[in-house]
């Protein structure tokens, strides 16, 4: 079952709480029974916002509740938007941080050029040089 993030409740003391794992490509928070993550407060909508996965296995906010909106990082927002690893959605006063998996977090490559990569192949060369020289001498003693 592949794991596309967690959903970390955080308490009203600041302190981490209950953790949902993200296993399906859809997140649904609500008053509603059918949510994934189910509020019982009679401000929150029975569907007030949903994480869904896309194809680029990015996890993407939309607020559904008109009334009393999803608040992002403490903005709010009309259009669906991108979540990045530990922002923090708020639904009345409930807080909750996204975090993506730790090995899905895209690292960037460094290009190389071809003067890198021709000084990547002289620095090897010398290096093989100087394990054959000590390799030699010490045959020698």
């Amino acid at each position: 079952m592949p794991r596309y993030g967690k959903i970390v409740v955080i308490r009203r003391n600041g302190i981490d709480g209950m953790v949902y794992p993200l296993t399906s490509t859809s997140c649904l928070f609500g008053r509603s029974t059918g949510c994934n993550i189910r509020m019982r407060l009679p401000w929150v909508s029975n569907e007030h916002c949903k994480i869904e996965i896309n194809e680029n296995k990015e996890a993407v906010l939309t607020n559904l509740s008109a009334v009393n909106p999803t608040k992002l990082n403490g903005a709010g927002f009309e259009q669906p938007v991108p979540l990045k690893h530990g922002d923090v959605l708020t639904i009345i006063d409930r807080s909750f941080r996204f975090e993506y998996p730790l090995q899905s977090t895209p690292k960037k490559r460094r290009s190389r050029s071809p003067k890198d990569e021709t000084l990547q192949q002289v620095a090897e060369v010398e290096l093989l040089h100087k394990k054959n020289s000590g390799a030699k001498s010490l045959d020698a003693s």
